[in-house]
This record gives structure tokens, sequence and C-alpha cells, in this order.
């Protein structure tokens, strides 16, 4: 594997991407049948997931 640019910097946050990025992408395709399976399980969202953290009463 070439030497890359991190694709963020020490703060986080995330580098603008250029061509050269863009053409080592790989397809979801091309990825491990059990490295598809994992991420199309990891990318299922439950309501429960996505609603609003519950407000605990001040008592």
């Amino acid at each position: 594997m070439a030497n890359r640019k991190p694709l963020t910097n020490d703060n986080g946050e995330v580098r603008e991407l250029t061509e050269k990025d863009f053409a080592e992408f790989k397809p979801f395709a091309a990825l491990p049948a059990e490295l598809q399976k994992l991420l199309q399980e990891s990318k299922q969202i439950t309501p429960e997931a996505t609603s609003a953290p519950n407000k605990q009463s001040a008592a």
C-alpha cells in the first residue's frame, strides 16, 4: 500500500478529497463477502437509535 495523506487532521476534521483519493476507492462489490455482510448489518438503523435522548427529570 502506498503512503497516503491522512483523510483527517489532528482535530479529526476531514480534508477535501482529491481525484486521486476517489481513484483509490474500491466499489462495495469488491469487498470480501464477510465484510459486505457486516457493513450491511451495521447500517440498519432502528427507530430507537434515531429518537431523541430521554430527558431525565430533576428530583
